[in-house]
């Protein structure tokens, strides 16, 4: 079945064009009007079985083309779209003929499968002719335009673009995830296709344009300027179109897009570059998230030294966590992150299979590995598309990682026992005793002398020290401390001390130790 859609509202027809999957209603949208005399030019140029016509329009209203189909006798039948208060005038469509009416406001999926139905019961349907209707070429061009993406451009002359200061512009529909719980599940498919239907209207009176939907998220739009001599005028061009684009998709639909902008190139053969780069440039939303519009040109080029210093923190990353020094591993993480936000060396697809990378190797030690509640931990980061929310995500399922093994080590220790041990890794830099402890749970210092020997197997001061080394052998990492700093932030009151204490547990002097790890 053929249908033209009739109405002076773009918004109107867009929402007829989305409220279906008309294509699987075995429907041909073969045009649409804005006015009664296009649409009588219409009916003439593509022959449609069924016309939704709106009453009250300029130039000719819908009375008028129905008395001017029901005078030329044209085979055609009329469906008239109507407001609450054009009852007189939907029943003077009536009697010319016109074979229902829907009133606008109530106009939905179902009320318009039963008019199709009711259309087929009663007329039949001549058909879609043999030869090829718009469907059909929206069709051809469709797949012609895939095959310029991956690098096939032998048939682009047969679409509306021209050689000449081509660009690719890719947008996706921001916070998508968000925006589509305002549909049910069985009508999801209405988010994309009112996309179409917008972008495809918009751009209807631009030359040297084509538009094409990759998926329900994103979708391309390519433009050529051959007419235009300078790169300025091309890009302004460029530039106007991307506004109308993102103001109509705002107004008509109610969702923000973000937009990717290729640089500038000469022929046919540029496309599938030029899409590369407008997804480069579009990629760079995870990193700046209150940004819309991002220019390839305007992207800072990388050098080797930048990815080889990517790669220097994840291996010390991932020695921190084999070395079990999750104090290490978290400042390490938060240097990287910081060269990350700076940089901008990494695409958000790279980066979650790293923190995915790292959450493994936590979960190995924690008895929670990288399935089953990991990844129902995780399921909700896949709405995360900001590298700051996903960073702190992340951070935050490590840092509760680490308390699990914690809790894990101490499982098999009476409670004061592993009181005094989650005491004392919170307070290691500060003056620590057995009084202190009778004090704070209640027992005599014997006492707690005593069982911490007996349940440990090491008495509570070499227990403290050997915390307090760990810890310095750290920071002795980080040489913006200087070696008599690394004593008093983990609880050595001088440095000789400390160095005797740590020749004792390492075999090695602080300087040492500083030479040879760093």
């Amino acid at each position: 079945m053929r249908i033209l859609i009739v109405d002076d509202e773009p918004l109107v027809r867009i929402g007829i064009k989305s409220a279906i999957d008309w294509e699987a209603q075995g429907v041909d949208i073969v045009g649409e009007a804005g006015d009664g005399e296009e649409a009588l030019r219409l009916i003439t140029e593509t022959v449609p079985d069924v016309v939704l016509l709106d009453i009250k329009m300029p130039k000719m209203d819908g009375l008028e083309v129905l008395r001017t189909i029901k005078d030329r006798q044209i085979p055609v039948q009329s469906v008239v779209l109507s407001s609450f208060d054009d009852i007189a005038y939907v029943k003077e469509a009536l009697k010319l003929g016109a074979f229902d009416y829907f009133h606008k406001p109530d106009m939905n999926e179902r009320e318009l499968t039963a008019m199709l139905k009711s259309v087929r019961e009663q007329f039949g349907s001549r058909g879609i002719p043999d030869q090829a209707g718009p469907g059909t070429a929206g069709k051809r061009k469709e797949q012609i335009l895939y095959d310029a993406l991956r690098g096939h451009v032998h048939d682009l002359h047969e679409t509306e673009l021209k050689e000449g200061n081509m660009y690719v512009v890719l947008f996706r529909i921001k916070d998508y995830h968000t925006v589509i719980k305002r549909y049910a599940k069985e009508t999801e498919s209405i988010l994309p296709n009112t996309v179409q239907n917008v972008v495809s209207e918009i751009l209807s009176t631009e030359k040297e344009v084509e538009y094409l939907q990759l998926d329900e998220q994103c979708s391309a739009v390519f433009i050529s300027n051959s007419e235009l001599k300078s790169l300025l005028a091309s890009l302004t061009r460029v530039n106007k179109m991307v506004q109308m684009i993102s103001s109509a998709l705002k107004r008509f639909v109610n969702i923000d897009i973000v937009l990717g902008i290729s640089d500038w190139f000469a022929d046919f053969d540029g496309i599938r570059t030029g899409c590369e780069q407008a997804g480069k440039a579009l990629s760079h939303q995870f990193y700046h998230p209150d940004t819309s519009i991002f220019y390839y040109q305007h992207l800072k080029q990388k050098g080797e030294h930048v990815y080889r210093q990517a790669d220097a923190y994840l291996s010390q990353m991932k020695s921190a966590l084999r070395e079990e020094a999750n104090d290490r591993f978290l400042e390490l993480l938060s240097q990287w992150e910081k060269f990350l936000a700076q940089e901008e060396c990494m695409e958000e697809k790279d980066v979650r299979k790293i923190y995915e990378g790292l959450l493994f190797m936590i979960g190995e030690g924690t008895g929670v590995p990288g399935g089953g509640d990991a990844q129902e931990e995780t399921s909700a980061f896949e709405e995360i598309h900001e590298f700051g929310q996903l960073s702190a995500a992340y951070r935050a399922l490590f840092e509760e990682r680490f308390k699990h093994r914690s809790h894990l080590e101490l499982r098999g220790y009476s409670q004061l026992t592993r009181n005094i041990m989650e005491y004392t890794e919170e307070h290691y830099p500060e003056s620590l005793s057995l009084k202190l402890f009778g004090e704070l749970f209640h027992v005599s210092p014997n006492y707690v002398s005593r069982l911490f020997k007996q349940e440990v197997g090491q008495g509570l001061f070499d227990y403290i020290n050997e915390l307090r080394i760990e810890k310095a052998k750290v920071l002795l990492k980080d040489y913006r401390y200087k070696i008599y700093d690394v004593a008093e932030m983990v609880g050595f009151n001088n440095q000789a001390h400390f160095a005797i204490v740590f020749q004792k547990y390492t075999g090695f002097s602080p300087k040492q130790y500083r030479k040879d790890e760093v």
